[in-house]
């Protein structure tokens, strides 16, 4: 068998040398590719963020818009039924009067209590 010459060895080598180097420059680029991946990523993922909180935050805005009309209107409603109430309940003898004003500061009450349960869970 014979041994190879010295330049082949060089050669062999030279070219083993220059496949590590490829090889970890390739493998740097891909890590820098990973990286600029990453930080796109991460920038889509905020500008979604925050566009999502702007809807969320207009989305509350309107729900609250809502709420307020619905307690106006409820509130309207409610005057309209205390001034019948209060119609209905003159056209009544004395005794049935006192009935009727012990149920309607039970329901004052009540509703109260649930203004107030409904105000402590916004």
């Amino acid at each position: 068998m014979t041994q190879p010459s010295s330049s082949t060895v060089d050669t062999v080598t030279t070219a083993l040398r220059d496949a590590a180097y490829v090889g970890i420059g390739l493998g740097v680029i891909a890590f820098q590719q990973a990286q600029v991946r990453r930080q796109e990523l991460t920038r889509t993922a905020k500008a979604r963020m925050e566009a999502s909180r702007g809807s969320f935050d207009t989305l509350g805005e309107a729900v609250e818009d809502r709420v307020k009309l619905i307690e106006e209107r409820l509130e309207e409603a409610e005057t309209r039924v205390e001034a019948l109430l209060d119609d209905v309940a003159a056209r009544l003898p004395d005794q049935a009067q006192d009935v009727v004003a012990t149920a309607r500061k039970a329901a004052r009450d009540a509703r109260s209590q649930v203004r107030d349960l409904v105000a402590r869970a916004s």
